[in-house]
């Protein structure tokens, strides 16, 4: 007797890998609280946070699209109906670095830069290319500012004696997302999916106040607030073969996120220098999120070439809150307005997709951009929108199933004017992606 070679080579696979992921996870876990470092866009301090979205290493390089995309190597969590294409057991996660400048008329530039977690995405078949599921922890928004605005207070009218101060408003955290999604394939053509969305976070806002005198007390106020809710993702593809060729195949894919409700309580506290008392009780309300849809379409003419098209949509128009957000007054819609992001993209292996290929002929190549125009905007008579451009590479792993995936994202945000600020970001994002086949049965002869 003797076991069969395949199950020992893919047990050795699962011993190298489950290591890794472990440590990867432990190293991304401080990447979570990284978000609270105030280094981000101002636009992060109105409504919810500055959205985010995330689907995949390979779509993220291609202007982070993606909803209509088929693959046995990369898992595309951004619609549930893609889960049925996996083949291997599929483990991906990433860092981004962002470098942000910011510019307003009349004022100097200044520079931040921060760290934070792309996404940690699990995924296996059930039943190979017909039924899969997806786990996936990610951003949802994120807030991460630092506002200083310096002043002088008359201290004795009598003696005309004033004093120099600062008051600084930050801002941290934001909200996450963990989903758990189920892909099935129909037909050869046709497969559906569903996903559940646990969102979750804390919205933090903090005002110091310090003066340039030591005789004189600092004060701080600030409040934090606590979201939760659940919501649900219904995902659709279809896959139109031999159109102009007996190679080429087009992909439409579509997604439909329902509206939530997320359970809110708002703790207020106050301090003087760098103690702090919590005010009264808590404050409790929802915070109504608006449904989302998105469409998309992917056309591979050959095994070298893929182009992708996407839009995306969310009804913020109708969003509402029993509690105040910055740019958002109870019963007042006006600062914000619905959030539209168009992306399109293209990615090209150069001689092809053949395992049997030397190392830097399995290398991939991306390049992609879009328009995002931002759902809150402190002047409603000014939309603040978006523009990227991004590129990455695909640089294959030892193993079958496994890439170290780079992508650099630069553009920028917002307009100088009407007294608002302009952000030029360059963001860059480098992802794991493992795969293997687990589960799989010793053969004895």
């Amino acid at each position: 007797m003797r076991r069969n070679p395949t199950a020992l080579h893919t047990s050795n696979h699962v011993n190298f890998i489950v290591p890794t992921i472990l440590v990867l996870m432990v190293a991304l876990a401080p990447t979570v609280s990284a978000q609270g470092l105030t280094g981000g866009s101002i636009y992060s301090r109105f409504g919810i946070g500055q959205r985010e979205s995330y689907s995949s290493p390979r779509a993220q390089a291609m202007g982070g699209g993606g909803l209509a995309l088929r693959s046995v190597t990369f898992t595309n969590h951004a619609n549930p109906a893609s889960l049925s294409d996996q083949i291997l057991t599929r483990f991906a996660g990433g860092l981004t670095y962002e470098s942000l400048t910011e510019s307003a008329t009349g004022a100097k530039e200044s520079r931040l830069a921060s760290g934070y977690l792309n996404a940690l995405q699990l995924s296996f078949p059930l039943k190979s290319r017909k039924l899969g599921i997806g786990i996936s922890f990610e951003p949802y928004s994120r807030v991460s500012y630092r506002v200083d605005n310096a002043g002088i207070a008359s201290i004795d009218p009598e003696n005309e004696s004033q004093e120099s101060f600062v008051t600084s408003h930050t801002g941290n955290g934001g909200i996450q997302k963990i989903s758990g999604g189920l892909g099935a394939a129909l037909t050869p053509d046709l497969s559906i999916g569903i996903r559940a969305d646990f969102l979750f976070g804390i919205l933090e806002e903090k005002q110091q106040t310090d003066f340039q005198n030591v005789n004189l007390r600092d004060g701080n106020l600030a409040s934090s607030t606590r979201l939760r809710g659940l919501t649900g993702t219904l995902g659709i593809r279809y896959v139109l073969s031999t159109l102009f060729s007996d190679q080429d195949a087009l992909s439409l894919g579509a997604t439909y996120t329902l509206p939530v409700s997320l359970a809110g309580e708002r703790v207020f506290t106050i301090g003087q220098g760098e103690s702090t008392d919590t005010l009264g009780t808590s404050v409790n309300g929802d915070v109504h999120l608006p449904w989302a849809l998105g469409f998309g379409v992917a056309y591979q003419p050959n095994s070298i070439w893929t182009v992708v098209a996407d839009i995306q949509y969310e009804n913020w128009s109708a969003f509402e809150s029993d509690l105040p957000l910055p740019g958002y007054v109870v019963g007042d819609t006006r600062g914000f307005s619905d959030r539209v992001r168009i992306s399109a993209g293209g990615e090209v292996y150069p001689f092809a997709r053949r395992s049997l290929n030397l190392f830097l002929q399995r290398v991939a190549f991306r390049l992609g951009g879009y328009i995002d125009q931002s759902y809150v905007t402190p002047d409603i008579n000014q939309e603040i929108k978006a523009y990227g451009v991004t590129g990455g590479v695909s640089i294959p792993g030892i193993t079958g199933g496994t890439s170290l995936d780079m992508h650099i994202d630069i553009g920028r945000r917002g307009t100088t004017d009407n007294g608002l600020i302009r952000d030029k970001f360059v963001r860059f994002g480098i992802n794991v992606n493992f795969g293997d086949l687990w589960f799989d049965r010793a053969r004895l002869r």
